[in-house]
């Protein structure tokens, strides 16, 4: 169940990624919230299940699903610029 959610979680970011990638700085507005709350809690979801320590496959992913949060939000802070 950990990794369906870790996984459902990296796909949501990546095609959340994608999409910031169409917009111009002015329309970012509309989902910025929905966007940052989903990067803090895929970071914060990620960071618990390495903590756990679960197994190999499990930490894998949420380092890989943690990654792709922080360049999520990293993306958003660069476009506002």
């Amino acid at each position: 169940m950990r990794q369906a959610i870790l996984i459902i979680l990296l796909i949501i970011n990546v095609i959340s990624m994608v999409q910031l990638s169409q917009y111009d700085s002015g329309d970012l507005i509309a989902l910025m919230s929905v966007r940052i709350i989903l990067g803090v809690v895929t970071i914060m979801l990620s960071i618990a299940y390495i903590l756990v320590k679960g197994t190999k496959s499990i930490v894998l992913i949420s380092i890989i699903t943690a990654l792709s949060a922080l360049l999520h939000l990293g993306l958003i802070i660069y476009i506002n610029l």
